[in-house]
């Protein structure tokens, strides 16, 4: 991958870090949202993560950046994904674990195959991205299902600042990073900065 290409990525992966903490620190106005409107926000949000697992698994299918085998494999899990998103509606808080569940595992899958092929970190940096902040959609929506708790905002406020240290540092370290360990390195680092959010909505 050339300077300009490698340089034009990392500058989506940095957007599309911001784009995630910005609809995050969205979820601080919503914070009163009872169980009926979390069952709504939960279709709500599927639908839309449906539709980006579906765009990002056309591009790589008939685009440039086909993989091969790999690449089969990886196709079929968000296949695999995308049913598990299309379960009917979650109107109360066992359906919800249920498909919670099922949803986070595939999403592990997903995230170990990435994670063991070097050329699949790079190619799905953004996918990570979207993964991680749908994990911490899914925290906060069973805080609504369960009794409509609120997050602890002195969490969240020290999440936010985590993530938002780590966008800040993404552009200068992946310029003297080698090629070889900058996105093995940047999947942990960024699971870690996102972990930081996910604990405001576990107390």
């Amino acid at each position: 991958m050339g300077q300009t290409e490698n340089t034009h990525l990392v500058d989506k992966v940095v957007d599309a870090l911001r784009k995630a903490a910005t609809e995050i620190e969205g979820l601080q106005v919503q914070a009163h949202l009872g169980k009926a409107e979390a069952a709504d926000k939960y279709e709500e949000l599927k639908k839309k993560f449906d539709s980006f697992v579906f765009d990002t698994k056309s591009k790589f299918n008939n685009g440039k950046d086909k993989l091969e085998k790999v690449q089969e494999d990886i196709q079929n899990l968000f296949e695999e994904l995308r049913v598990q998103l299309a379960l009917g509606k979650a109107d109360g808080i066992d359906t919800f674990h249920e498909q919670k569940k099922k949803i986070t595992n595939k999403l592990r899958d997903i995230e170990n195959k990435i994670k063991n092929n070097p050329t699949l970190g790079k190619a799905y940096a953004i996918v990570l991205v979207e993964i991680e902040k749908f994990k911490v959609l899914l925290e906060w929506l069973e805080q609504k299902f369960n009794e409509g708790k609120d997050f602890a905002v002195e969490n969240f406020e020290a999440g936010k600042k985590e993530l938002n240290a780590f966008i800040d540092k993404v552009k200068d370290k992946f310029k003297e990073e080698p090629e070889t360990t900058r996105w093995e390195n940047f999947q942990d680092e960024m699971t870690q900065a996102f972990s930081h959010v996910k604990k405001a909505f576990t107390k």
